[in-house]
């Protein structure tokens, strides 16, 4: 018989374990995993981050509460041994661009507290600290460099061996939780591509695209697909023709959840992100987010919703936040004008465990979980759309 719906918004019967490990020393991967909730012991160390973890104290300081404030998921220890209860499914999260391994971690927490385990991997190249850097720098006239377009799929690839070495170590937190054969592939933005790319992989089952850039298949040798188009500031961009890409490509064969938001200026949803679902083999969902945009996704948004954005810090360094890209790029979604990050993240929380129970567990409870009289019973005015196929 299946069992009557239920949300998956509120945190689940596991507490949380967190280690770091580390693929070179500019490279980490940060872990979530269950740990029993009894058996947290009174003197663990609470899991934290902030802006110090991320930049560095002294960079730290110039920067709004926004990105430097400290962070603290619920219920999550700092190298606690993973429950017995495993091997739990394993989730790749990829962040997106000028994003951190640790700015998604409230809902990479979430997800572990359901019995999953959550392998985070850094990107060092297109991260945060990697815009800032960029910040006030000439750009050239030199076109783009496309000839290492899967470096991120690749680190994300290199951060499931890392942690399914661990987990055969019988001295690791880790040991024993990680189960190799069911792996979903997860990323926001840019890190939706990467995870895409990833999902070609014969290990992984799912793929779950939050706000994502079009995936390419990975080999694709995307200088054969570049095209200019000029923006409308009369400037020529040089962009990869993702439709002609998909004309000669085939999916991944693996079950699709694309979450995405209807405001989004970065990630439109018509052109770019409804055509990439519609590329996709079934079984698929798309679901769509009234009143938010791209950065609703990521931990800082709340705060930078409660500062009021991020264009007063940007004017206090001389520059027009107009001519900042990465001013939109976090703020989109997170304005008094959208609905707030604090209601819609059981929405995404709840569609994204759903989803892994629909794949790895139950697949009827998973179903009508995520139908769409229960999403909007559940989270009123909160589901703009949803499709499956």
């Amino acid at each position: 018989a299946t069992a009557a719906p239920v949300s998956y918004a509120d945190r689940g019967p596991y507490a949380v374990g967190q280690v770091d490990l580390e693929v070179d020393p500019e490279r980490r991967v940060a872990v979530f995993y269950p740990v029993g909730a009894d058996a947290v012991p009174a003197d663990a160390e609470p899991y934290t981050y902030s802006g110090d973890t991320i930049f560095g104290p002294e960079l730290s300081g110039l920067l709004p509460g926004a990105l430097a404030a400290e962070i603290s998921p619920p219920d999550t220890w700092v190298g606690l041994p993973a429950s017995g209860d495993g091997p739990f499914p394993v989730v790749l999260h990829s962040h997106g661009a000028a994003g951190n391994l640790r700015f998604a971690n409230l809902h990479n927490t979430h997800t572990a507290s359901w019995g999953h385990v959550v392998v985070v991997v850094d990107h060092p190249e297109r991260g945060v600290a990697a815009a800032f850097a960029a910040l006030g720098q000439a750009e050239g006239d030199e076109e783009p460099d496309f000839s290492d377009s899967f470096l991120d799929t690749d680190q994300l690839l290199e951060g499931l061996e890392l942690a399914l070495a661990q987990a055969d170590d019988p001295d690791s937190p880790l040991a024993g939780a990680l189960d190799g054969t069911r792996v979903a592939a997860e990323g926001h933005s840019a890190g939706g591509s990467a995870s895409g790319a990833a999902a070609y992989d014969e290990r992984i089952a799912l793929w779950i695209g939050q706000a994502p850039s079009p995936p390419v298949p990975p080999e694709t040798d995307v200088e054969a697909y570049l095209t200019e188009e000029e923006d409308d500031d009369g400037d020529v961009e040089i962009q990869v023709d993702v439709a002609a890409v998909y004309e000669d490509a085939e999916p991944p064969a693996v079950t699709s959840l694309v979450i995405a938001a209807e405001g989004d200026t970065i990630i439109d949803l018509d052109e770019r992100v409804v055509p990439a679902y519609e590329w996709l083999a079934s079984p698929k969902r798309l679901a769509v987010i009234a009143d938010s945009g791209h950065a609703v996704f990521v931990d800082p948004c709340l705060n930078i919703l409660e500062e009021g954005g991020l264009s007063a810090f940007v004017e206090t360094l001389g520059f027009d936040p107009d001519d900042v890209d990465l001013i939109e790029l976090g703020e989109n979604g997170c304005l008094p004008t959208d609905t707030s990050a604090e209601e819609i993240w059981p929405l995404i929380d709840h569609l994204t465990v759903a989803q892994l129970e629909e794949t790895f567990g139950d697949e009827a409870v998973g179903s009508d979980w995520l139908g769409e009289d229960f999403l909007n019973e559940t989270f009123p005015g909160l589901l703009a759309e949803l499709r499956t196929g």
